[in-house]
């Protein structure tokens, strides 16, 4: 949906349905929220109203010399009355913005449980990249679901207001259908017509202010980097403690404070502001002069009233309060619902993406739990492309795993070796041909007792900042001893003793200011304990120690066969040497499997791309076992 789609007028129908869309979806969120609103809002429309009927028959009672102790009952009683309106209003609504501000973080959240819950495949696709983008654009310019409750509440206001008006000066209704003044019904035309042109001019401008604000939002040239997304970065860079590093060392505040503040500053920014104000201060004005028409007229026709000796002096303030404050509510209304149908059509984009429905293919069949853990995956002629890519990822790939394997997946970047992880683990489908395990389909399986039975370390791993036994859980339940002793398989036994508070130590400082800092090193051995921890009948290495150094690589690896013992085990690197303990090697090349078989089979064969890998990285090779063993430690370059 671009700028031009979102200000493109819709039947009003239309509007309604978006309207109506939004309330149900926030209603759902909390179904008290409208309607506690709603009585505060009628409570706080009631005040000024009262206070117009205390005024008018004050002084009424003036005119009539009412008892001195009738009037000051009268006045205290009214008085407290909207003493006791505006308390119960005003406690209401405070309650109510809590539940708001609440509404807005779980309307957030809605949004991020999707996200964790959609698809792997549809997170990058073209269309949820640009319901994402427009997403952050539409908050951005509109306050997301607060402006739509803003609106709401501004909407529910000036019907009150209207109600209110129309109770109080009824009576003037009836007055002004038994007169016969011909001035009164020509003044009441004219300040009718200009309350009618007002209106229209205020639309108008408050359309192209509307506009001029979302190009704000919008893209800054080829790049597509919004102006907001300016002030996000400086923000983020300037406060998160993570941050700053780089930017302290090289010297980078002067490139990222004048970065941020040209930006902002660049005449593509401030050309639309200033149109936007323009059009803002053309909206305020004709709104000023239609309601300074309305009270002027207002009062001119109750005088006219008034001096044919048709209503008393009470009844004129009381009936030209009520008439002024008609026509400003009808104004505001006629103006502010535009601006909720506005804010609810922001939110259309939110709700495609929460309510978007996942694509593949959802599986009923239990995974079969056998004791003899004896699961057999097979690639059978695999064809897959990512989406909006030119070329396939993997090509016509085909292989078998068995329980207690070790297969090393070897190849250079881009060869496939992680897209064949990500469709083991059904992150993805593959276009062609089929995954078995046990021979049936993984598509039949249901997806979370599937997924249970591998675990993986990713060499974009992620690590949360929660209490470390958190992270090898990943679940706020569970096994300290088990946690503890996987940690300590991993290499982590060391850091672990030296923490104050053991499992319970919180990673980072984004929650916990006593968190601690680990090196890259100790994060993958935290990462690796997780893997072990899952106690899954297949695990994988997905090139996590890629920043190490090869003889550190080689160590992790091999301490890692170690602790998996007779599982099923996958490790994938670039360097070679880092895999020759397995009992099988895959070497990939452009997507396709070109080789399989052992180190000694693969390194014989010099028409082989094994060979040919392998002989290039044969310089890196050192001499650093202690032992006396050589440990082949190559680097790709």
């Amino acid at each position: 949906m671009t700028t031009d789609d979102l200000l493109t007028k819709l039947p009003i129908r239309e509007h309604g349905r978006n309207i109506l869309k939004i309330i149900k979806y926030v209603r759902g969120l909390d179904r008290w929220y409208f309607p506690a609103v709603a009585v505060s809002l009628l409570l706080k429309t009631a005040v000024p109203y009262a206070e117009l009927m205390l005024t008018a028959y004050i002084l009424d009672g003036i005119g009539a010399h009412r008892e001195i102790g009738e009037m000051l009952a009268v006045i205290t009683g009214t008085t407290l009355a909207v003493m006791l309106l505006q308390f119960l209003s005003g406690a209401i609504w405070h309650r109510m913005e809590v539940h708001r501000e609440q509404m807005y973080y779980l309307y957030e959240c809605e949004t991020q449980t999707k996200m964790l819950d959609m698809d792997f495949s549809r997170i990058d696709s073209p269309k949820v990249k640009e319901l994402k983008d427009r997403i952050r654009k539409d908050n951005n310019w509109g306050a997301g679901i607060n402006g739509v409750l803003w609106s709401c509440n501004g909407v529910m206001e000036k019907v009150f207001q209207l109600i209110g008006a129309a109770l109080v000066g009824f009576p003037a209704a009836v007055i002004l259908l038994r007169t016969k003044t011909a001035a009164v019904w020509i003044l009441l035309a004219a300040l009718t017509a200009v309350q009618v042109v007002s209106v229209f001019l205020r639309m108008h401008f408050g359309r192209q202010r509307d506009r001029w604000r979302y190009h704000v939002a919008e893209s800054t040239g080829e790049k597509e980097e919004t102006y907001s997304f300016a002030w996000d970065f400086a923000a983020q860079e300037s406060y998160h403690y993570k941050n700053g590093k780089d930017i302290r060392i090289y010297g980078g505040y002067d490139l990222m404070a004048r970065w941020t503040t040209e930006v902002l500053r660049h005449k593509g920014f401030r050309s639309p502001m200033i149109k936007a104000s323009q059009n803002d201060a053309g909206e305020a004005f004709f709104g000023a002069a239609a309601g300074a028409a309305a009270n002027g007229g207002a009062y001119l026709i109750i005088v006219m009233i008034a001096l044919a000796g048709m209503v008393t002096v009470g009844n004129v303030v009381r009936l030209a309060g009520a008439f002024g404050r008609f026509l400003e509510a009808a104004a505001g209304v006629v103006h502010d619902v535009p601006v909720l149908a506005m804010a609810a059509r922001q939110q259309l984009s939110t709700l495609a993406l929460i309510h978007m429905e996942n694509e593949m293919y959802q599986g009923s069949l239990p995974v079969e739990k056998r004791s003899d853990g004896v699961y057999r995956i097979a690639f059978r002629n695999v064809t897959f492309r990512y989406p909006g890519a030119e070329k396939d990822a993997l090509k016509n790939f085909s292989v078998e795993l068995s329980v207690g394997e070790k297969l090393a997946i070897v190849g250079m970047n881009g060869s496939g070796k992680t897209t064949m992880i990500k469709l083991l683990c059904r992150l993805y489908d593959p276009q062609e041909g089929e995954i078995l395990l046990n021979g049936v389909d993984i598509r039949k399986f249901k997806q979370e007792e599937y997924s249970r039975l591998f675990s993986v370390v990713f060499q974009d791993f992620t690590l949360y900042p929660f209490p470390l036994a958190q992270n090898i859980a990943v679940s706020q339940d569970y096994d300290r001893e088990l946690a503890g002793k996987c940690l300590e398989d991993a290499g982590f036994g060391a850091r672990l003793a030296s923490m104050e508070k053991g499992l319970e130590t919180c990673l980072y400082k984004d929650y916990d200011d006593e968190g601690v800092e680990i090196s890259g090193g100790e994060a993958q051995k935290i990462a690796i304990a997780r893997a072990v921890y899952k106690d899954a009948p297949f695990i994988v290495l997905d090139e996590p120690t890629a920043a190490l150094d090869p003889l550190a690589e080689y160590g992790i690896y091999s301490n890692f066969d170690k602790i998996v013992g007779r599982k099923t085990a996958v490790y994938i690197s670039h360097r070679l040497s880092s895999c020759r303990f397995c009992e099988k090697i895959a070497v990939f090349h452009e997507g396709e499997l070109v080789q399989l078989g052992s180190h000694e089979e693969l390194a014989a064969d010099k028409n082989g791309k094994y060979y040919e890998l392998w002989h290039a990285q044969a310089q890196y090779y050192e001499e650093e076992d202690r032992q006396g063993r050589k440990q082949a430690s190559p680097v790709t370059s």
